[in-house]
């Protein structure tokens, strides 16, 4: 039974009761918390006005995405891999789709077929592995499969045997030893490619390992074969191998097409690139919780499971309705900071799988119900992930891509805003 005919049979009732498919919108949802953002859920919820949600603004993603595009000035394929990091896979690969993007790039198999269920029409590119039992999907919905050898044949049976035609990239490894046909082997792999009638060559990829002066080896390893191929009548293809740290590193990365990934969402790939602020990156996506529970602790008393905490001082504790359970990182407890209105407030080494506690000092302006905004999409806050990432050693990355996809996320569709311009 192929995908569509379970989720068919599921949607008619075979079980006793009516599934959603996954990621479909439920447009017009009233915003419990009332700040006007449409809810779209990633999975059931969006009922609870105190627990934990996440708000994107499409509007900057859309900036971030012309600002990528104004540099590079070359086809984008926009990587909304890891649940679009963390931003919500259908909704933002829609966007990044409507903004132009000439094709995206998922990490799985099943994202790329929810963005084909979801209505995506550009090419969608699955660079993560696949199966036997896979690859009629794969034909069938005319997604662009990653190959590397011989996995290519299973691609081409089952072209034949439905009368259509395999998608293919063919990735390279030219050094990061971690997936691809070495580059030094790869030349029977791209003949067997070129020679099967049913499959198409969309692309040749390869990624780089981001120390600069290797990166520039594997460049030339990458070149050297598709110069080959091109000698050779091979078409290939458009050639990328660029993501968001290449983005910065010479138009020569660039090749026919980049697929940046961290900039799309309004972060930068390493600290200095975060320092120069060249593209004027804005942050999209906002984390809040809500304050659930107050308490007044004189010292020594002690603080939840095995008393993991005790205070040495009289101090007044906030508890925060999310945990680890959420996506917050335990890895953050006792480093990270939160937001309350416009003060900040230090996270006490306490972080279960739904809850963590904020020291509020003696400040007693703080209430239940409160909003806590535990990532947030201003830069001067000292909360947006990068600063997070700066202040727990939790990667930026992780903050984001490690977010619950059941937590209910919220849409602002929003204009790209007036800042400051490429090269400013």
């Amino acid at each position: 039974m192929i995908r569509r005919e379970f989720m068919s049979w599921l949607k008619a009732g075979a079980l006793g009761s009516v599934l959603i498919p996954r990621g479909r919108p439920r447009t017009g949802t009233p915003d419990p918390a009332g700040y006007g953002y449409a809810l779209v859920e990633g999975g059931p919820g969006g009922r609870g006005s105190q627990d934990p949600r996440i708000e994107v603004d499409l509007g900057l993603i859309g900036w971030n995405f012309n600002q990528v595009k104004r540099k590079s000035g070359v086809p984008i394929m926009a990587v909304v891999k890891a649940n679009a990091y963390g931003h919500g896979l259908v909704e933002t690969g829609k966007h990044l789709e409507g903004c132009g993007a000439e094709a995206l790039m998922a990490g799985k198999l099943d994202e790329a077929l929810r963005l084909r269920e979801s209505g995506v029409r550009c090419p969608v590119l699955n660079f993560g592995p696949f199966g036997p039992a896979d690859a009629g999907e794969i034909v069938g919905n005319g997604i662009t499969q990653s190959v590397s050898g011989d996995d290519i044949s299973l691609l081409e049976e089952s072209a034949v045997r439905v009368g259509r035609t395999a998608f293919v990239d063919i990735h390279i490894d030219t050094g990061m030893n971690r997936s691809g046909v070495p580059w030094d082997k790869a030349w029977p792999c791209v003949e067997k490619a070129a020679r099967l009638e049913h499959v198409k060559i969309r692309g040749v990829s390869t990624a780089f390992s981001e120390d600069p002066e290797f990166d520039r080896e594997q460049l030339r390893r990458f070149l050297e074969l598709c110069d080959r191929a091109k000698a050779r009548g091979i078409d290939l293809g458009l050639r990328h191998a660029a993501s968001s740290a290449a983005l910065f590193s010479g138009s020569e990365f660039y090749l026919d097409m980049i697929r940046p990934g961290i900039t799309l969402y309004g972060y930068y790939p390493n600290a200095r690139t975060r320092k120069d602020d060249a593209l004027g990156l804005r942050p999209a996506l906002r984390l809040t919780g809500r304050v659930i529970f107050i308490n007044d602790l004189a010292a020594g008393d002690t603080i939840s499971y095995l008393r993991a905490y005790k205070a040495a001082r009289p101090m007044r504790v906030a508890t925060v309705g999310i945990g680890y359970s959420d996506g917050y990182p335990s890895g953050a407890g006792g480093k990270g900071i939160v937001r309350i209105g416009e003060k900040t407030y230090p996270v006490l080494p306490l972080v279960t799988s739904n809850h963590i506690m904020i020291d509020l000092g003696s400040d007693r302006s703080v209430r239940i119900g409160d909003e806590v905004v535990l990532i947030d999409n201003r830069k001067d806050t000292g909360v947006a992930a990068d600063a997070l990432g700066g202040s727990t050693g939790v990667p930026d990355y992780r903050w984001l891509i490690s977010l619950n996809p059941l937590t209910p996320r919220f849409y602002a569709p929003g204009l790209a805003p007036a800042g400051p311009a490429l090269g400013r």
